[in-house]
């Protein structure tokens, strides 16, 4: 038997400045002989006193010690951006419009779970409730799950937060950190369903 694919997915808007309107999904694709081995390489990156890790809490020099961790671990990462989202969307439509294009290619590369940063009992089922309409629309035909996870007590989804940021980064001018990782990386940026 198969060893089960789960990718850990999170989420961020992009710079409101340089790169207004822009929403980005990422997810760290594991199997699960990798979950210990990268729980432990990202919770060894916390910060005497830090209980998690958020890319936007972290200075420059750590924003650059976290990149050159990620690009040593042994996993592929798929990463969404839909940009320029109407001004007045909100970002609940945002984040629908996005997962709907990251959920099918999570599905085609035979991920059967998808581990979520939870948001909330409301939220969370909001995602379950887009999974259900992508099964609706045939768009996924896999029996792909969505789970969602509090983010401070799961090391594996620091890492999209922090590609999230790395995309964001990249997408505002400065390619430093995602050059580092761009070769496990596949990025697609669309711009959204109307």
């Amino acid at each position: 038997m198969n060893s089960p694919i789960i990718a850990w997915v999170d989420e961020s808007g992009s710079n409101a400045t340089h790169d207004p309107d822009t929403y980005i999904m990422a997810a760290a694709i594991t199997t699960a002989g990798q979950y210990d081995s990268v729980r432990d390489t990202m919770t060894r990156l916390l910060l005497p006193g830090q209980v998690k890790l958020h890319w936007r809490d972290e200075r420059a020099t750590r924003q650059h010690r976290i990149t050159d961790t990620i690009a040593t671990i042994d996993i592929e990462h798929l990463v969404v951006v839909t940009s320029p989202h109407p001004s007045d969307r909100l970002p609940e439509r945002r984040r629908r419009l996005t997962m709907e294009i990251l959920l099918p290619e999570l599905a085609s590369l035979g991920v059967d779970r998808v581990i979520v940063e939870s948001r909330g009992v409301k939220d969370d089922q909001r995602d379950r409730k887009m999974l259900d309409y992508l099964r609706q629309q045939s768009t996924i035909n896999t029996a792909l799950r969505i789970d969602h996870r509090v983010g401070r007590r799961e090391p594996l989804l620091w890492l999209p937060d922090s590609l999230c940021g790395i995309v964001s980064a990249y997408r505002c001018g400065d390619p430093s950190l995602y050059d580092k990782i761009a070769h496990k990386v596949t990025l697609t940026q669309l711009p959204p369903r109307t």
